[in-house]
């Protein structure tokens, strides 16, 4: 199979010309090719656009070295590859300095095919190694600002506890700024005191491999004493060190309400307690989220894996909101929730509502916050999987969401979509997607399973035992619907107090 090329040729000599086609041709090439042999019709074939430039040394009216140095000029990365009757060695090697990719003999026109084979292979990979630091680039610009956008304070130590990384929250709440703490360790930061237990909360992460979440106190110089949560995880980066990374949350302000409502009523205090709880169970979602996004990070779709973890924090947002407009902070009317994020996700993804329809079948089902989250996170993926894949090429079809609770306590949520499908062979259990494997793990968190089902596209379901609803003495079905009855939600925003 003849490969299409475009080839422009310095060549005063037609007959020279030809025969390097005729070459070309001999090698599985399919050249559209142009002769010039003039500065000015060379400048202007240029924006032609020639994969390959095929160049006689010596011309009456332009060289090979004027004709190198005019691409150079111009910033062009075309393969230069000087064709002529007789070059010495000397200036052989001044045009390769000068950039040339290649250079034979005229009687050697044998070499040419694989010559020009050969550069265009490398300028292929000159391109792609380009592009793919232009990606990296934008992906580190994109995280540094989401970081350094970030309420959380997050960094990365070495082995010997320097510190590698770390955004402009230390500002904020340490009071120091980047250059202080970059290749610090703890004892360089804090005093002995703080700097040794800062030192072994670290040390038992790094040692003992796992993950953890400690509840810490700073009393930075100058500043007020700040109680921070902080969940600490070992990773290894693309060279294979073994790094520590960390995110903080200042919880002071949650601390000092606990202090304040020590004196209250036993059911407020409860409530505070519930709702510390709640707290540190999202924080860990979110650390969970961020470990495995820096595992991720490691593939060159780390910008796509970014976004996709913003959009499951952004869905878990999205469950305090509706919690923030009512009094229960401990169960949600989830069929709302379902409606308001599907909604969401096609207005995130620009969706044309007339191309792709939206529908529902939704019975009232009220879930305890545990519940919640991780149900709420597998209808995210389940959604977003359907309006990335199932429509390609402005494909029209339906995506239909149900959901369902009955006598038996089991909640089915199920996201079926009339599009493109999967191959029947597709074990998406055993695929490497990192969404998929979220579903997998919430799924088991949820003691339920998620199932791919017959039908026409994609069709998953989730099933799974509901929990009974905490601080009530009605059943799951009276609770659901006494809600119904009350025209209204009973939810609150987690971390507030009625």
């Amino acid at each position: 199979m003849s490969t299409s090329i475009r080839v422009l040729i310095l060549e005063d000599r037609s007959e020279d010309a030809e025969l390097m086609v005729h070459e070309l041709r001999r090698n599985h090439f399919e050249p559209d090719w142009r002769r010039v042999d003039t500065e000015s019709e060379y400048n202007a074939h240029l924006g032609w656009r020639p994969d390959v430039i095929l160049s006689d040394y010596n011309m009456p009216l332009l060289d090979a070295a004027r004709a190198l140095d005019l691409l150079r000029e111009l910033d062009l990365d075309i393969p230069f590859i000087v064709v002529s009757g007789a070059i010495g060695e000397d200036a052989a090697v001044a045009m390769m300095r000068r950039g040339a990719a290649d250079y034979l003999l005229k009687d050697r026109l044998a070499r040419l095919g694989p010559a020009v084979r050969r550069a265009l292979d490398e300028t292929k990979l000159r391109d792609e190694t380009r592009r793919a630091e232009v990606a990296l680039r934008a992906s580190e610009v994109r995280f540094y600002s989401f970081m350094n956008h970030s309420p959380a304070l997050a960094f990365i130590k070495d082995a010997e506890g320097r510190v590698l990384y770390i955004n402009n929250t230390c500002e904020q709440i340490w009071g120091m700024t980047l250059a202080d703490c970059f290749g610090k360790t703890n004892y360089q930061l804090w005093p002995a005191e703080v700097a040794a237990r800062l030192h072994a909360n670290d040390a038992t992460v790094f040692e003992g491999g796992q993950a953890s979440q400690m509840l810490e106190q700073f009393s930075p110089p100058g500043g007020r004493t700040r109680q921070m949560l902080t969940f600490r995880f070992p990773f290894t980066d693309a060279d294979g060190r073994r790094l520590l990374g960390g995110v903080s949350i200042d919880i002071s302000e949650q601390v000092r309400s606990e202090k304040a409502l020590s004196s209250a009523l036993v059911t407020k205090e409860l409530l505070l307690k519930e709702v510390h709880h709640r707290v540190k169970n999202n924080l860990q979602i979110i650390s969970s989220l961020l470990t495995m996004q820096a595992e991720a990070l490691q593939d060159p779709a780390a910008a796509r894996a970014l976004q996709d973890s913003q959009e499951r924090v952004q869905c878990m947002a999205l469950i305090h909101e509706r919690l923030n407009r009512d009094d229960e902070p401990d169960r949600l009317d989830f069929h709302e929730y379902v409606e308001t994020l599907a909604r969401d996700l096609f207005y995130s993804y620009g969706v044309d509502t007339e191309r792709i329809r939206l529908s529902f079948e939704l019975q009232p089902v009220l879930l305890g916050l545990n519940q919640a989250i991780p149900c709420g996170l597998i209808l995210n993926e389940l959604l977003t999987n359907s309006l990335k894949y199932a429509f390609p090429n402005d494909r029209a079809g339906q995506i239909l969401v149900t959901l369902s609770c009955g006598g038996d306590e089991l909640v089915k949520l199920t996201v079926a979509d009339d599009g493109v499908g999967l191959p029947a062979e597709f074990d998406w259990q055993e695929s490497p997607s990192l969404g998929l494997r979220i579903m997998n793990i919430l799924g088991r968190q949820l003691d339920g399973t998620v199932q791919r089902e017959a039908g026409a596209g994609a069709v998953f379901s989730l099933t799974f035992p509901r929990t009974a609803l905490p601080e009530t003495g009605a059943t799951p079905i009276e609770a659901q619907t006494a809600a119904k009855k009350a025209g209204t939600s009973r939810i609150s925003k987690l971390g507030q107090t009625a």
